[in-house]
Parts: structure tokens; sequence; C-alpha cells
């Protein structure tokens, strides 16, 4: 009757432990993602968007993640304008 009590005892345990071990997973992340959704650089309407990497504070207490942040304004240079020559010949 023990040795019954104890091969049942021993099949619960190890479909509970069974399931247990296979709904758990590992995920080790080291570091900052490259980028997250545009790539280093895209544009946002007239404005340039520019990947900053995650780096340290500039003091060195805490971590900054990287961030998109915005550059420079796109140039429109189909309009055409009168002060600025784009032909230097003469």
């Amino acid at each position: 009757m023990k040795k019954l009590l104890l091969l049942v005892a021993i099949g619960v345990t190890s479909l509970t432990f069974g399931s247990a071990v296979q709904a758990a997973g590992i995920s080790i992340e080291l570091g900052d993602r490259p980028y997250y959704n545009h790539g280093p650089r895209y544009y946002e309407g007239d404005w340039e968007m520019i990947w900053i990497p995650g780096h340290w504070s500039d003091h060195g207490h805490h971590w900054i993640h990287g961030h998109y942040r915005r550059g420079e304004h796109r140039r429109h240079n189909d309009r055409v304008r009168a002060d600025i020559r784009l032909d230097d010949r003469r």
C-alpha cells in the first residue's frame, strides 16, 4: 500500500512539475536595442528624426535608453528662390 501511495505521489508531482517547467521561459537582454521602429533615421513631417543610442548620463548615475531626437529641418529644393543660385557657371 505504501509503495502504491508513493508511486501515485511521484506521478502527480512529475505531472505538476513538468507543466510548470514548460510554462517557464528565460529571456536575457543585454544593452539597448539598436533601433526601435524606424531604423537609424526617418522623417516625421519636415523634420529628420535621428536615433540616439543608449548611454550613461553625464554624471554616470543612470542609464538613458536609446531614443529618437529631432534633427535638421527638411530642405525643399524643388522650390525656386531668387536669392540662391544653384549653378555656379558664369
